[in-house]
C-alpha cells in the first residue's frame, strides 16, 4: 500500500466506527431528551462537560506524545522502548486521575450549590462520572497508543463500537428496569468501565505491556516534556468546545442547557470525518517530518484536506438545509433550536475543511505554538460567549462557536503556511465546491415539495438524494489519480475482512 492507500483504508474503518458510534450516541441523546425531559438532558449536559474537562487534565497531553513517540519506532527493534513509553504514560496519567477524582468528589457540592446553583441530582452524577473518569483516561491512553502503531482497527472496536453499546443498551434497560436518574449515571460509569477492560487486551495484544508493570515504570521525562504544552492545548480546546454548555448553565438554566445540547451533538456528527482522517494522518505526518520529506508532507495534507472537504459537503447541506426536520427527531420542543444547529454545522464544517492544519504543527513539534494559539482563541471565546448569550441565549452561543473555530482554523493555515511551507489550496478542491453548489441548489430547491412528508421519510431522501447528486457531479467533472488509491485502499480493507471471515 502507498500513504493514500493506507490512509484510506484506515480512515475508513475509524470513520465505518464513527457513524456507529455516533449514531448511537444521537440515539441515545434523542431518547433521553424525550424519556427523561430537557432538565434531566441538562443536567446530564452539564455533567458530561465537566468530567470531560477534567479527563483532559488527567491525560496531560499525553494521549498526543505516547501516539507521536510510538510512531517514530520500530515495533521490531525496539519494542522494550515502546513498552516503556506506553507503560510510563499509563502510569502519569492513573495517578493524576485519581488524585483528580478525589478533588472533584471533596468539591462537588460547593460546585452543584455555591457556583452553578443547579439541583443536587447533578452533585450525584458529577460523582458517579468521577469515580469513572480513569478507567475512560486508562482507555484513551491505551488507544492513542495503538494508533502509534498506524492501526485503528483496537481502538475503534472499543471506543466506537463497544463504548456506544454498552451506554445504549444500559440506558434503555436503566429506563425499563430502574429509574429516571439511574438512566443518567449507570451506562455512564458501565460503559467506561467495559471498554476499559477490552481496550486493555488489545494494547496487551500489540504491545505485550503488563498491566502489574505500570506503578514500577519510570516516569518519561522526554515523553512529559513534550506532551505537557500538549495538556494546556487540549485543555483550551476542550474548555471551548464546552464553554457554551457552561456558560449556558451560567447565564441561563439547565433546561436552556438541554435545548442546545441535541444541536451540539448533531452538528457535531462531521467531527466524525475529522476524526477518521486525523487518526491514522497525524503518526503518518510524524514519520514523515522525522524523514525529512517534506514533499510527501504537502502532498498528503493538500490530499486529506480536499477529501475532508468532499466527504463533508453533502452531510452539511442536509443540517444546514433542513435543520427543523434534524431538531423534530429530539421532539417538537426543540424546534427552536434549528438556527443553532446551522450555526453550528457551519462552525463544524470549517473545522473540517481546514482541520489537515493541525497535526503538520504538532507532530513537528511546535507544541508550544499551539498553546498560544489555543489560548489566545479561548479567551476570545469566552468574551464573545459573556457578551453574546445574555443578549441572545443560545444563537449567542452558537455564534461565539462559529467565530471561535473560523479564528482557530484561520491560524492553524496561515502558520502551516509561514513555517513548513505547506499548504492545502490546489485546483483540485474546486471540483467538490461547484458539485457542492449544484447539490445545495437542488436541495433547497425541492424543501417546498418534501417538507410535509414525515420527518424521517424526509431525512432519509434528502440525504440519499445529496449523496447521489455530488457523486455524480464529481463522476461527471472526472474523479482524480488519489481518489482511486481511495478505492484500492477500500479494496484492500474488504479483502482482508473476506480472509478474516475464512
Amino acid at each position: 500500500m502507498n500513504l493514500a492507500q493506507k490512509i484510506a483504508k484506515e480512515s475508513t474503518i475509524t470513520f465505518s466506527g464513527l457513524v456507529y458510534g455516533n449514531i448511537n450516541r444521537l440515539l441515545y441523546t434523542a431518547l433521553l431528551a424525550r424519556w427523561v425531559g430537557v432538565e434531566y438532558l441538562g443536567i446530564y449536559s452539564l455533567a458530561n462537560s465537566i468530567i470531560l474537562i477534567s479527563e483532559v487534565l488527567a491525560k496531560m497531553g499525553l494521549e498526543t506524545g505516547v501516539m507521536r513517540f510510538v510512531s517514530r519506532l520500530d515495533p521490531k527493534k525496539d519494542y522494550s522502548k515502546i513498552q516503556n513509553i506506553i507503560l510510563s504514560s499509563l502510569k502519569m496519567t492513573f495517578v493524576f486521575s485519581i488524585g483528580l477524582t478525589l478533588l472533584i468528589i471533596a468539591g462537588t457540592g460547593w460546585l452543584v450549590t455555591e457556583v452553578l446553583n443547579e439541583p443536587p441530582l447533578l452533585k450525584t452524577v458529577l460523582i458517579v462520572f468521577a469515580l469513572t473518569m480513569p478507567f475512560n483516561v486508562f482507555l484513551l491512553i491505551s488507544a492513542f497508543a495503538t494508533q502509534g502503531f498506524k492501526l485503528m482497527k483496537y481502538t475503534v472496536f472499543a471506543t466506537q463500537f463497544v463504548k456506544p453499546t454498552i451506554l445504549f443498551g444500559g440506558m434503555v434497560l436503566s429506563y425499563w428496569f430502574l429509574s429516571k436518574e439511574s438512566v443518567l449515571m449507570l451506562p455512564h460509569a458501565l460503559a467506561g468501565i467495559i471498554s476499559c477492560i477490552f481496550m486493555y487486551k488489545y494494547l496487551r495484544k500489540l504491545s505485550g505491556i503488563n498491566l502489574i508493570n505500570v506503578l514500577s515504570a519510570p516516569f518519561d521525562k522526554p515523553l512529559l516534556m513534550f506532551s505537557f504544552p500538549l495538556m494546556f492545548v487540549v485543555i483550551l480546546q476542550t474548555l471551548m468546545h464546552w464553554m457554551d454548555i457552561l456558560m449556558l448553565g451560567y447565564f441561563t438554566d439547565v433546561a436552556t442547557v438541554g435545548l442546545y445540547h441535541p444541536a451540539m451533538r448533531t452538528a457535531g456528527l462531521l467531527q466524525a470525518l475529522i476524526v477518521s482522517f486525523i487518526s491514522i494522518y497525524a503518526p503518518i505526518m510524524s514519520q514523515l517530518h522525522n524523514e525529512g520529506d517534506y514533499s510527501e508532507m504537502s502532498r498528503l495534507y493538500k490530499l486529506v484536506s480536499r477529501w475532508l472537504i468532499t466527504f463533508a459537503i453533502p452531510v452539511s447541506l442536509v443540517f444546514i438545509i433542513y435543520p427543523s426536520k434534524m431538531m423534530l427527531l429530539f421532539g417538537p420542543d426543540f424546534m427552536a433550536s434549528s438556527s443553532v444547529l446551522v450555526l453550528l454545522t457551519v462552525a463544524t464544517f470549517v473545522q473540517a475543511a481546514f482541520g489537515a492544519a493541525g497535526p503538520p504543527l504538532g507532530m513537528s513539534g511546535f507544541t508550544r505554538l499551539l498553546f498560544w494559539n489555543s489560548f489566545g482563541v479561548f479567551i476570545l471565546n469566552i468574551v464573545l460567549n459573556i457578551v453574546l448569550i445574555p443578549k441572545y441565549g443560545i444563537l449567542g452561543a452558537a455564534w461565539a462557536t462559529l467565530i471561535s473555530i473560523v479564528a482557530i482554523s484561520l491560524i492553524r493555515v496561515i502558520q502551516v503556511w509561514w513555517i513548513l511551507k505547506l499548504s492545502f489550496i490546489s485546483s483540485k478542491i474546486i471540483k467538490p465546491v461547484l458539485s457542492g453548489v449544484v447539490t445545495g441548489w437542488f436541495l433547497w430547491w425541492i424543501r417546498p415539495l418534501v417538507m410535509d412528508f414525515h420527518t424521517l421519510a424526509t431525512l432519509l431522501f434528502v440525504s440519499t438524494l445529496s449523496i447521489l447528486i455530488f457523486g455524480i457531479g464529481l463522476w461527471i467533472m472526472k474523479f482524480e489519480p488519489e481518489d482511486k488509491d481511495f478505492l484500492i485502499g477500500l479494496g484492500i480493507l474488504k479483502r482482508s475482512l473476506k480472509k478474516k471471515g475464512k
